[in-house]
């Protein structure tokens, strides 16, 4: 999140009337900040030296079932890293919480020696499979991650919003109707079988923009999401991270890591073999990465942001490269392939946008 100077907008309204209430009559400055693909707004709030991060949702919510809340203790119980909550207002929809800066690992990357970066990648790592530790926790408190889960339907979900957002939106292909039902059978084959590995507790978004540098460790961020999941999503979302674009080399030494750490965790729990993992994470990044690009597409054609059109070519790539490993996705892996054609230069998406350029049946 980065300061923004623009001016700010209407729900400083409320979130002025709130502050009030919280602060009494200190002076404050209020700073909106960038945020992510939500609806939700995020303002810096700085007051006698201090500062705070003021997110402002769309709509009111109830605070005892407000997922954000519900996570970020279950979190908290468990020693993850995550923003303390300070204060709540669901009238107003309003959450103010601890300031943990603007570095977000991606920025990070950019200038960092590459031992600083194996050491970062290491500490993701570890706090994969303490989130992965949350999942007794979890239905203990009967929360919201144990209540919600990535099954057949939401996966499958996932794939037609892939689909309908940038395959029919974003290149506006109009391809036959039995190609249409070959390629989505092979999307619903792909999440049927990952809806029936055993699951355990997901962050659901854990990619580079999602970790914040703080007080000399990594902070999640963005966790409302989290649910139940096969035990290679949040890997196969910061591997595969189209943000990061992680070399290959990299990206399978990080995986090893992370196979030596979960063993170490959970032993023989989830999976019989290392075979059986490493299948399922190539699953699992192809489901991923086309679901990564179905939100960038769709912040482009629907909400006319182009920010995360740069993110598409590298993660079309990465999801042929796991392609490769799968034999029976021909259909996906032909369409991955047409579309990566489609991407490189810039002039191609202008036509791709008017409709030409579909991938067509081999």
């Amino acid at each position: 999140m980065n300061p923004d100077n623009n001016q700010l907008p209407r729900p400083t309204d409320k979130l002025t009337a709130f502050l009030r209430e919280y602060f009494s009559e200190a002076p404050l400055l209020i700073e909106p900040l960038l945020g992510d693909a939500s609806t939700r707004m995020y303002f810096r709030i700085r007051r006698d030296g201090e500062t705070f991060i003021a997110a402002v949702y769309a709509e009111p919510f109830d605070v005892t079932t407000f997922a954000y809340l519900d996570v970020t203790q279950l979190f908290q119980t468990a020693g993850i890293p995550v923003p303390e909550v300070l204060a709540v207002d669901g009238r107003r929809g309003i959450v103010l919480q601890q300031d943990v800066g603007d570095w977000r690992l991606q920025d990070v990357l950019l200038a960092q020696p590459e031992v600083a970066r194996q050491v970062d990648y290491d500490l993701a790592l570890h706090l994969i499979v303490e989130i992965q530790k949350t999942t007794a926790l979890a239905q203990a408190r009967n929360s919201i991650a144990w209540r919600q889960a990535f099954d057949d339907e939401k996966l499958f979900w996932e794939m037609t919003y892939f689909f309908r957002n940038y395959v029919e939106r974003y290149h506006q292909w109009r391809l036959p109707p039995e190609q249409v039902a070959v390629v989505l059978g092979e999307l619903f084959a792909l999440t049927y079988r990952l809806a029936r590995v055993p699951r355990v507790v997901c962050h659901r978004d854990y990619h580079a923009r999602n970790l914040m540098h703080h007080a000399g460790k990594l902070w999640v961020i963005d966790h409302q999401d989290a649910r139940l999941g096969p035990a290679t999503y949040d890997l196969a979302s910061l591997l595969g991270d189209p943000y990061a674009a992680l070399e290959e080399e990299f990206q399978a030494a990080l995986k090893e890591r992370f196979w030596q750490l979960h063993i170490a965790a959970f032993g023989t729990k989830y999976y019989a073999s290392r075979r059986q993992f490493d299948h399922e994470y190539q699953l699992m990044l192809v489901q991923r990465l086309l679901k990564a690009i179905g939100t960038y597409a769709y912040q482009f054609v629907v909400r006319n942001n182009p920010v995360y059109l740069s993110y598409i070519p590298i993660a079309l790539r990465t999801a042929a490269r796991a392609l490769e490993g799968i034999a029976d996705l021909p259909a996906v892996a032909h369409l991955v392939a047409a579309a990566i054609e489609c991407e490189p230069q810039p002039e191609t998406r202008v036509v791709a946008l008017s409709g030409a350029g579909p991938p067509t049946g081999s």
